[in-house]
C-alpha cells in the first residue's frame, strides 16, 4: 500500500473487475510494450496482426501503426472499452506465437522470455489490484499465484494429449463473454484420463479414468487410496447417469466455481502423477 492510501490521503483501492483505472492501462502499456521493443527488432508482422484483428486500416509505416495501438490503450471514449488494454495484449501475445515460428526463434528462449514476462505483468495485477491474472496469453479472473502455477505446469507438460485437453478446458473457462463451464469441466477431468492412459499404456475401451486409476500400482506410480478414492468420485460426478458428460439436467449449468475447482484440481493431480512416474 503506497503512502497516500497508508495514510488516509487517497481512498485505498477495490479489484477491479469491471474496469481499469489509469495507473494500471500505464504500467502494464509500459512494461509489455518495452519489453516487446526492447527483446524483439522485428514487430512490423506483429504490429500488422494487431492492428487487422481490431479492426483497424493497416499502415506502411511502423510508426503508424504503433500510434494506432498506442491510441487505443491511452484513450478513453465511449468508442474504446475500458477493457481494451486487455485485449490488445492479448492480440500481442498471440501475434508473437504466430510470428515466432517465422524468425527461427529457439523455442526454450522464447519460452523463458515468455514465462519471465508473465510473473512481470502478473506482479502488476497483483499490486494494482486487479481482479485478473495472465497466464497462458489470457487475462483470467484466477488471482492464486499457487492455482496459476498448477495450471501454467500441467498445460506445458511433455505429453500433448494432456496439453490439449488442458488448454481447451482452460480456453474454454477464460472465455469471458460465451464461458462454457460444463465442457471445460469435461475437457479437464480428460486431461486426467489421458495421463493415466499415458503411464498405464491402457488403450480402446477400457481406457477410462475409473479403469486406469486402478492400473497404475501395477505401473509403479502408488497414490493414497484416499486420493485415488476421491478422483474416481470426481470422475463418477462428470461421468454417471446424471453426470456432465452424459449431459445431466443437473450439470446443464455447471458454475464457474465448478469448472475453476476441477481445472485447478486436474491440473494439480497431473503434476503430482507425472512427478510420481518419472520417480518411479
Amino acid at each position: 500500500m503506497r503512502f497516500a492510501e497508508r495514510n488516509g490521503f487517497i481512498k485505498e483501492k477495490t479489484i477491479q473487475l469491471t474496469n481499469i483505472d489509469k495507473t494500471l492501462t500505464n504500467r502494464l502499456y509500459n512494461l509489455v510494450f518495452t519489453r516487446f521493443v526492447k527483446d524483439f527488432d522485428y514487430l512490423s508482422e506483429e504490429l500488422e496482426y494487431v492492428v487487422d484483428k481490431l479492426g483497424y486500416k493497416i499502415e506502411v509505416r511502423l510508426q503508424d501503426n504503433w500510434n494506432t495501438v498506442r491510441i487505443l490503450l491511452q484513450k478513453v471514449s465511449p468508442d474504446i472499452p475500458w477493457y481494451m488494454p486487455y485485449e490488445i495484449i492479448e492480440i500481442f501475445f498471440e501475434a508473437r506465437n504466430v510470428c515466432s515460428s517465422r524468425h527461427d526463434e529457439d523455442p526454450y528462449i522464447y519460452k523463458l522470455w515468455l514465462k519471465n514476462v508473465y510473473a512481470e505483468i502478473n506482479d502488476i495485477l497483483e499490486q494494482e489490484k486487479s481482479g485478473y491474472r495472465f497466464i497462458n496469453n489470457r487475462f483470467v479472473n484466477i488471482t492464486s499465484s499457487q492455482e496459476l502455477e498448477e495450471i501454467s505446469t500441467a498445460t506445458h507438460s511433455d505429453y500433448d494429449s494432456v496439453n490439449i485437453h488442458l488448454q481447451k478446458a482452460f480456453l474454454l473457462y477464460a472465455d469471458r463473454k460465451c464461458p462454457d463451464y460444463e465442457n471445460s469441466i469435461k475437457e479437464s477431468i480428460s486431461a486426467v484420463e489421458a495421463m493415466c492412459c499415458i503411464i498405464t499404456g491402457v488403450r480402446g475401451s477400457q481406457s477410462t479414468l475409473g479403469n486406469t486409476l486402478k492400473k497404475l500400482e501395477t505401473k509403479g506410480v502408488v497414490i493414497h487410496t484416499a486420493m485415488k478414492e476421491g478422483f474416481k468420485k470426481l470422475y463418477g460426478y462428470t461421468s454417471d447417469a446424471d453426470g456432465i458428460r452424459h449431459g445431466g439436467i443437473d450439470f446443464t449449468k455447471a458454475s464457474e466455481e465448478d469448472a475453476r475447482y476441477m481445472m485447478v484440481s486436474c491440473s494439480a493431480f497431473i503434476n503430482y502423477l507425472i512427478q510420481k512416474n518419472n520417480k518411479k
